[in-house]
Parts: structure tokens; sequence; C-alpha cells
């Protein structure tokens, strides 16, 4: 399978078929913890990923996580 890169305007490059789909694969939004309205966002590992995310303007899905508690 041939995986395709375009860039954005923004100057950042994203693989075609990912592209806007961070909210689908995050666990975050799977977690009874994640509470995305927070500025700490419910989470310290979650409020760094996307500190870090923001300073260096790029995106970080979380795909394992050791403080996860799924949403019952």
């Amino acid at each position: 399978m041939s995986k395709k890169y375009f860039e954005k305007e923004n100057g950042n490059w994203v693989r075609d078929d990912l592209n806007g789909k961070q909210k689908e694969f995050c666990m975050c939004w799977d977690c009874s913890k994640f509470k995305p309205e927070l500025e700490n966002k419910g989470c310290s590992i979650i409020a760094e990923v996307l500190n870090l995310a923001a300073q260096k303007e790029i995106v970080l899905p979380v795909w394992e996580c050791n403080n996860f508690s799924a949403k019952k």
C-alpha cells in the first residue's frame, strides 16, 4: 500500500489517510478521566501531550496509556 502525504496550509505534513482523524484514533475520548472542557483535561498525561503538541505545532493521538479508564 502506497502512503501519500501532503503539506497543509500551516506548513505541516500529514499522511492523506490520517488527516483529520486524531479524535477518531486518540483513546482519550473513550476514557472516563478525560474532561476536554477542563484546562488540565482531567489527566496530567494528556495535558502534557497537548502542551507538547501545541509547542511543536504537531498532532499526537494517544494510542496506549497506563492511566486509561474505560467509560461505562
